[in-house]
This record gives structure tokens, C-alpha cells and sequence, in this order.
């Protein structure tokens, strides 16, 4: 077995353990979960209706059925509630790895870069968050990883297999939209080479018509067998139900808790938690800002924040990849992939003034996590056959600090 396999593996099990650890902690619900997991219950047909159906016409149902779906299979209670986000989150870390590898493909850096990517990926603290809670944008994340996979296959009748997944992700939750839309554009590319090693760039109109095709086809037809044969709907067609899900951007509520603004995004900017101390502790929690790890009195502590690590470098990272696009295949699917998601919400928020926040940064992470660790991978293989070590060390800390900022926002107590 190859080392990069076992590598994948032992992340992936890591990962899941740490995902699934005292995952029935809180033992009440959090956050959006008072609104996903009452759904979910009524999807199984155990709402006041007394028959399966969504009563949250806000989101597509394919996350909440998911959710469902644990709830079937290990009872209603917390770790049925939240077992299908950490199975979603957990997939989601080899899927990564190997979109990672496809789209480096040849270079000298993938492999550095695809182990790096994925460390960061398992270890980064927005997407371990809704790995361990029972909301639906793990599983937007997941499907929009399957769907890049198969769109960066260099066989074109592959492609088309993206559409499904790119379907499910949006089903799980509309918001993947805003990077699907720019990833449907992307498949039009064509890089040709030219006498002199020249490279030229093509545009094929009729490949980006017919992935828009078969991706909207896709959906509608997954959403009628989700909602028309396995629920009993509350719309009375497709038109009107997706009509009664996009009135939802017309909610303005600047008051809202954790309300951001998109500039506010680059800062990290407002941190939502949930928290419980020990009684008797004399901690306020609203104070606290690290988990139970460095700070024992809390029996819990959930953040909603992006890692640090990533954050920071967030903005000089897409810089320079849109400065190394109109050379670089790799850096012209990041430009697409971010700055595309990046405009998509620019427009939902400046149409519709709704409610915007820092976590809708999620489908937008991976391509700051790839260029990251792009560059990272490229440095570390130049110096790897030197007796310099610069980079490698660099490479190293920087990972170290990455894990330390994951540590001290575990959310549950180890012992």
C-alpha cells in the first residue's frame, strides 16, 4: 500500500474519531439546530402533521432528510441528531485529497500539496463545527466536493457526472449555488497548446450550456422524487415551491445575532459560539473564547469562526493566485472557484439585503486551502533534494500552528 494511502487513512479514521468523540455533548439543541432537527423529525413523520413531510420551505430538503436519516437509524436523541454531519465531514477529507491530487495532476508539487491541503482541511475549525452539529452545510460541502472531482476529469464525457452532485449540494442547501454557477462557467475553459509551447485559452459556449442543462435537469428531477414521492409536499409544483424558498432573501433583520458584513469575512468577523460553564465556575460565557482544552470550566464551547491559519492568509493568497491565473491552469480554477463564489454573494447581499454571515464562507474555503497549500507543496519540493530546509520548516510550523489553533477550540472536554 502506498504511503499517500495509508496517510489518507489514518486522517480520515483520526478525523472521524474526533469527529463522533462525545458527540452527544450538548445533550439539548444548539444553534440552528432548533430549526433543522424539529424538521428533520417531521420529515420521519413524527411532527404535529403526522405524516412525512418538511415544514422549513427556506432550504431544499436533502440535508434535512440526511439528518433525518441518522435520527432513523440511532433514535432521536443528540448523537442521531448530529452522526450523519460528522459521517458528511469525515467523507469530505479523502474527497478533498483526491480533487486536490486531479487538479495537480503531473506537477512536481502534488504531493506535498495534497497532504498538506488535506491536514489543513480535517483540522480547519468552521468545517469541523458543522461536522459535529446537526445543520446542512456539511453536506452542501461534501456533494460540491464530489461534483469539483468529477468536473476536473480530464475526459470530457466524465464531466457530466459532476451535475448529480452539484444537484445533491445544491438540494442540501441553496447556498452552494453561488459556487456552482462560477464552476459551470469554469468547464468552458479550454487551454490549448500552440507551436512554441505557447498556451491559448478557448472558450466552448456549448459544453457550459449543456453542464447548465444537465445540472438544473438534475435537480429537478432529484428534488421531485425527494419531495413529490418520498414526502408529502407543501407546494403543489416545482415553480411554486422554489418561488416560497427564494422569498426568503427578502428577510432583512440588521439586528440579527452574528449579522456580517462580507467585508467583515477577511477578520473573522463576528464569532457566534455556544457555551455552557460549570455552575459554581464564576465564568461568564460570554468571555470565553477558547474550548474546554484551555479552559476546564467549560463544559462545552462551540465556535463558528474559520481557523486563523486560513483566514489570515485568506486575501494574499487569492491575490496571488489571480496574478499567476493567466499562466497557471491551477491558479485559473482557484481564481473561479473564489472570486466567482466571492462576486455570487457580493450580488445576493447587495439585491437582496438579507442575512449574511460568517459562515457562509464555507463553500468558499477549499480553494483558499488548495492555494495555500499549492504554494506551500511547490516550495517545499524545490528545496527537497537541497540540504536546505527553510521552506520545509516553515511548511512544518505552519501546520503546527494550525493544530494548535484546533486544539484550543475542541469544543467538548477529552476526559
Amino acid at each position: 500500500m502506498r504511503r499517500s494511502t495509508i496517510y489518507i487513512i489514518v486522517l480520515a479514521g483520526l478525523s472521524l474519531l474526533l469527529r463522533v468523540y462525545r458527540l452527544d455533548i450538548p445533550d439539548k439543541l444548539i444553534g440552528d439546530e432548533v430549526y433543522y432537527v424539529p424538521a428533520a423529525r417531521s420529515i420521519l413523520g413524527l411532527g404535529e402533521v403526522g405524516v412525512p413531510t418538511d415544514p422549513r420551505v427556506g432550504h431544499p430538503p436533502l440535508g434535512k432528510m440526511l439528518i433525518a436519516l441518522g435520527i432513523l437509524i440511532f433514535g432521536d436523541q443528540p448523537f442521531g441528531w448530529r452522526i450523519m454531519s460528522a459521517v458528511a465531514g469525515t467523507a469530505a477529507i479523502p474527497l478533498f485529497y483526491l480533487t486536490i491530487r486531479r487538479l495537480l495532476s503531473g506537477r512536481k508539487e502534488m504531493e506535498f500539496a495534497s497532504t498538506i491541503a488535506s491536514f489543513l482541511f480535517a483540522f480547519e475549525t468552521l468545517t469541523f463545527y458543522f461536522s459535529r452539529v446537526a445543520r446542512i452545510d456539511i453536506f452542501m460541502l461534501v456533494f460540491l466536493l464530489a461534483g469539483i472531482y468529477f468536473l476536473l476529469d480530464d475526459r470530457p464525457n466524465r464531466k457530466i457526472f459532476s451535475a448529480p452532485f452539484f444537484a445533491a449540494s445544491f438540494l442540501s442547501k441553496e447556498a452552494a449555488l453561488v459556487v456552482v454557477v462560477p464552476l459551470l462557467f469554469y468547464m468552458g475553459l479550454r487551454v490549448e497548446r500552440k507551436r512554441m509551447r505557447r498556451q491559448v485559452l478557448r472558450y466552448d459556449w456549448k459544453t457550459v450550456l449543456f453542464s447548465f442543462a444537465a445540472t438544473g435537469g438534475s435537480i429537478v428531477a432529484l428534488w421531485y422524487f425527494l419531495e413529490w414521492v418520498l414526502l408529502v409536499p407543501k407546494a403543489s409544483n416545482i415553480v411554486e415551491r422554489i418561488m416560497l424558498m427564494f422569498s426568503r432573501l427578502s428577510i432583512s433583520n440588521p439586528r440579527a445575532v452574528g449579522r456580517s458584513e462580507i467585508w467583515q469575512w477577511f477578520f473573522n468577523y463576528p464569532v457566534t459560539k455556544a457555551v455552557e460553564v460549570r455552575p459554581g465556575s464564576g465564568l461568564n460565557p460570554a468571555n470565553i473564547v477558547t474550548g474546554p482544552l484551555i479552559t476546564p470550566s467549560a463544559l462545552y464551547a462551540y465556535f463558528v469562526q474559520v481557523s486563523w491559519t486560513i483566514i489570515i492568509f485568506m486575501l494574499p493568497i487569492m491575490v496571488y493566485s489571480l496574478l499567476r491565473s493567466i499562466h497557471d491552469p491551477t491558479a485559473m480554477f482557484i481564481v473561479f472557484y473564489w472570486f466567482g463564489g466571492l462576486l455570487g454573494w457580493i450580488v445576493v447581499n447587495s439585491v437582496f439585503r438579507g442575512l449574511i454571515y460568517l459562515f457562509y464562507l464555507l463553500p468558499l474555503l477549499p480553494p483558499v486551502i488548495i492555494a495555500i497549500s499549492q504554494y506551500l507543496g511547490t516550495r517545499v519540493n524545490e528545496e527537497w533534494a537541497t540540504q536546505k530546509v527553510r521552506w520545509t520548516g516553515a511548511a512544518g510550523l505552519y501546520l503546527l500552528l494550525h493544530l494548535v489553533n484546533f486544539a484550543a477550540l475542541y469544543p467538548v472536554p477529552i476526559f
